[in-house]
């Protein structure tokens, strides 16, 4: 009766779909957007918002800064049970999306032309993208706090609410782009205006949620600790470090490809980028997915659980990618005709090749993201920042000043695949310097520190599937203690409570008739012994109900009751729509 994945491997599916729709929700609208430049307006019109997308990558800069941090963090709190500084991360988080949103609209409102020169823009077209930006700038803070509740909502298994709102979204920004830009004829303008208005409604649609009794985790100013502003934006770091790299390198890349491919390489790039979050979506799902699950494992320095994420992303979710980004490339010819018509044209040429490479890349960037977040999680952020600056920045300067004077627009697509293998070369080096050895499986390429949770002599995992397994359990759990020397007394407490917490949670929990099961960790540190117990049964507090007396029925929760008297800390939480209990005896 060994411990197996399938609570993690749930856990990550279950979170997997919000982020992939969440990343891919800005290339839909991308899509959109593009598609109606280009039939719409013109070409050019379609090379002005590609010169505007350095823009969108400062916006996913401080985002990756903000989400990747409070999330990172607020796993973190809930893995140690510390709600109440879950509510101080959500309530900072609030505060600087909007400080930060209204800086950005202010400078985009105030100096566009000023803007558009800097990201590449020349003659005519400094105009055009300045139109675009006057329309998109006031939808900086709905663009950047959706991501940010949405998070949250996930926390609190609010996912229907995000589903909802992206459909509302997408259906109001293509029925305002051919309103705006069709009918009105407010060309660039209109196509930012209706960006900006559907993300607003897509933020009031989620951010409802929290004016209702049913919010657990609330703005509330008070709950502040001002240390997390500074965790939150140090732990983040690392994120907004990739995404600043990727900014310079948008710059770069502008400019390097109007000389060397001029505007057909250019609009074949804005053409790629469009369906740039597409490509993504998948992989940043996967990478999101698993720091959530990092972040809170971490948090209780759940070695083997660690693990076990880890897996789960490398095998499941890169395959998902695999195959989503195969999709596209099988693709190529099709999706480029939503642009490009003409078979003839060498702009129709790039765009196709652009659609069977450019995914190539993609499934690399999922190796190197799932490996970063691991990394992040476990506090190592030298490594973090290198991988950023050398995946986000030099691997592509360095590659693109060789490939696109020989090959010109089609290095833009070559720069891109080879850049996605310098970041595995420098994570295999890197566990090799640390382990002194090179790393043969995936714990080794983690490079856990040897310190890091309880080792593996001192620690039991098991999975109970049913009550013929509980009784077994919990022998085992006395026999942990003998193998430890932990007085008889306690030893038999701690069966005991195992025996009855288990059985409670199968007793009660599986009567649904649907599978579920109990992940069982019993750790012995420092002369502390915890016994934790994971479900994926209905929602069920033990502490309270064993604080539930019925004067009337002695035997009323006697069990819990016990359980409760006997251990000498006993806490509940519930954790992305989990049971968690933790005893310690």
């Amino acid at each position: 009766m060994k411990n197996d994945s399938r609570i993690i491997t749930n856990m990550f599916f279950k979170l997997l779909p919000v982020q992939i729709i969440l990343v891919a929700i800005g290339s839909l609208n991308g899509i959109i957007d593009g598609a109606m430049a280009s039939n719409l307006i013109g070409p050019q019109a379609l090379t002005a918002t590609g010169l505007f997308g350095p823009m969108v990558t400062l916006t996913n800069m401080i985002n990756a800064v903000l989400v990747g941090g409070a999330s990172i963090l607020c796993g973190q709190f809930l893995g140690k049970n510390q709600v109440n500084r879950t509510k101080s991360v959500f309530t900072l988080d609030v505060l600087m999306v909007c400080l930060v949103g209204a800086v950005m609209t202010v400078a985009c409102l105030v100096i566009p032309e000023n803007l558009s020169y800097f990201l590449g823009a020349r003659d005519e077209m400094v105009s055009r993208v300045a139109a675009y930006m006057r329309g998109y700038a006031p939808g900086f803070i709905a663009t950047m706090m959706a991501s940010q509740i949405s998070s949250f909502l996930q926390l609190e298994r609010q996912e229907k609410r995000t589903y909802v709102g992206i459909g509302v979204m997408l259906f109001l920004n293509a029925g305002l782009d051919v309103l705006l830009v069709g009918v009105l004829k407010l060309d660039l303008f209109g196509l930012g205006l209706a960006t900006t208005i559907s993300n607003w409604v897509f933020l009031l649609i989620q951010a409802s949620y929290y004016f209702t009794p049913k919010a657990v985790i609330r703005f509330a100013p008070s709950n502040i600790v001002k240390i997390d502003a500074k965790d939150i934006l140090m732990i983040g770091f690392p994120g907004a470090l990739s995404q600043a790299c990727q900014m310079i390198r948008g710059l770069y890349l502008n400019h390097a490809i109007l000389r060397y491919a001029g505007e057909d390489g250019m609009s074949a790039f804005a053409a790629i980028g469009t369906f740039g979050g597409l490509f993504f979506a998948t992989v940043a799902g996967v990478a999101a997915s698993s720091r959530m699950l990092i972040s809170i494992y971490s948090g209780e320095e759940d070695r083997a659980g660690l693990i076990m994420i880890m897996k789960t992303a490398l095998y499941k979710g890169m395959g998902l990618a695999i195959a989503a980004n195969a999709v596209f490339t099988a693709l190529a010819v099709p999706i480029t005709h939503i642009f490009f018509q003409d078979p003839a044209t060498n702009v129709y040429h790039l765009t196709v090749w652009g659609f069977r490479l450019f995914p190539v890349s993609m499934v690399l960037a999922c190796f190197n993201l799932i490996f970063c977040n691991c990394f992040q999680c476990t506090g190592k952020v030298r490594i973090v920042n290198a991988l950023s600056v050398i995946d986000g920045l030099v691997g592509t300067v360095v590659t693109a000043a060789i490939t696109f004077p020989i090959l010109h627009g089609m290095g833009i697509w070559v720069t891109q695949v080879v850049n996605g293998f310098y970041a595995i070369i420098i994570i295999i080096i890197y566990s090799w310097i640390r382990n002194k050895k090179i790393a043969m499986d995936t714990e080794s390429l983690m490079t856990l520190d040897p310190d890091f949770g309880v080792s593996e002599e001192h620690r039991m995992a098991l999975t109970i599937r049913g009550m013929d397994e509980v009784m077994n359990t919990s022998a085992q759990v006395l026999e942990f203690c003998k193998r430890h020397a932990v007085d008889p007394k306690r030893a038999n407490y701690a069966a005991l409570c195992m025996e009855e917490m288990a059985g409670n949670v199968v007793q009660h929990g599986f009567a649904d008739g649907k599978k579920h099961s109990v992940d069982v960790r019993v750790t012995y540190k420092e002369g502390e012994l915890l016994l934790r117990l994971r479900d994926d049964c209905r929602l069920f507090d033990p502490k309270e109900q064993a604080e539930l007396f019925d004067p009337e029925d002695v035997t009323h929760n006697i069990g819990l009751r016990m359980v409760s008297r006997i251990a000498k800390s006993m806490t509940y939480q519930n954790m992305l729509g989990l049971n968690v209990l933790t005893i310690v005896v």
